[in-house]
């Protein structure tokens, strides 16, 4: 009798840890298609986009696989995106209209609710006219904004701005813990509004392509330490998750847990495959999926918004509950958009 009911429960445990494992794989399997918070996309002016349409192909890093200094950098990068390799590139808008149109089109076609980074202008008039999928987030630049942190005091409350960035000082040489930025932090730390900070890669030949100053140094995620101290409440979403430096990354978000990463662009910059095995699983094993933020990093294509989507509903080690924390649980939580949010 004994044997029997040891048996019985054998088949039970190994009927339940069948199941089990099903539902693992069922849940790997399912793409995500709630709502969409995206933390990086950009607003342009009508002089801001290409008189004519350019063809990408992704990944970037394959844009250019070789380079002879003997040609000009911005010739050849120019004749890529006229003479596309792949079979169906992503094209960019021929007309402003053409533009909004399909930025629209993305937006409500894949349920998502935008973080749009640009001048102040520019954010404002974006968010009159999408007042359901824009949340407007202040640009910044040393140098090339003359803004105090009074003035940006101003503009943050009279019109209920909700972030401050892209901040791009890393486009001018200049390190997120440059005393100049001190001021803003703490301004930003006393409204209780979030700073999302460009720590990472540009495009292939940054240096060449009119960021003389730019240094892929500056990317490392370590340089956010002093300003972390100096401003423990400050909310700090690192932009590009400071790409390449992954170790580096992953000691701050240890050290630091209320910092959050958006991986905005990085996903269709490289290969996808390297992508998933070097970056995002890598921050995921090591425990910190609930501070990963889904980015598009959408610039003049706008189906790039889609395309990074599938990069992540693509990623095979990725369950539904994960997928579903990326796309919006960690930036609704980010953002304060839901006080219950875990």
């Amino acid at each position: 009798m004994r044997l029997y009911l040891i048996i019985i429960l054998s088949i039970i445990t190994l009927s339940c840890n069948n199941k089990k494992q099903e539902l693992n794989l069922l849940s790997q399997d399912r793409a995500y298609n709630g709502p969409i918070i995206d933390m990086h996309i950009h607003v342009d002016k009508p002089e801001d986009l290409p008189p004519f349409s350019l063809s990408l192909c992704p990944p970037f890093s394959n844009l250019i696989e070789h380079f002879d200094p003997i040609n000009e950098f911005e010739d050849v990068w120019n004749e890529k995106f006229n003479n596309p390799d792949c079979e169906n590139p992503l094209v960019s808008p021929k007309s402003y209209q053409d533009y909004q149109q399909r930025i629209e089109k993305q937006l409500k076609q894949n349920k998502v609710i935008a973080v749009a980074s640009g001048a102040f202008e520019d954010i404002v008039k974006w968010k009159l006219e999408y007042p359901k999928q824009i949340i407007p987030s202040l640009e910044f630049r040393i140098g090339r904004d003359s803004i105090s942190p009074e003035q940006m005091k101003t503009i943050l409350i009279d019109n209920d701005i909700k972030v401050i960035g892209e901040i791009s000082n890393q486009y001018f040489g200049i390190a997120p813990n440059d005393p100049r930025m001190f001021p803003y932090y703490k301004m930003a730390e006393e409204l209780d509004i979030p700073v999302a900070i460009h720590l990472g890669s540009g495009i292939p030949g940054t240096p060449y392509m009119g960021y003389p100053k730019y240094e892929a140094k500056l990317s490392n995620p370590l340089l956010l330490e002093d300003v972390l101290k100096r401003y423990p409440k400050l909310r700090v979403s690192i932009m590009h998750y400071g790409e390449p430096f992954i170790d580096e990354l992953i000691t701050m978000l240890y050290h630091y847990p209320q910092v959050y990463v958006d991986i905005g662009g990085i996903q269709w910059a490289y290969p996808k495959e390297y992508f998933y095995e070097y970056h995002l699983k890598k921050i995921v094993v090591a425990g910190f999926g609930k501070r990963i933020m889904y980015g598009s990093d959408m610039i003049i294509w706008p189906e790039l918004i889609e395309h990074s989507i599938n990069i992540i509903n693509d990623a095979p080690f990725l369950s539904y509950e994960q997928k579903a924390d990326i796309f919006y649980n960690n930036a609704s939580r980010f953002l304060r958009l839901n006080p219950r949010q875990n």
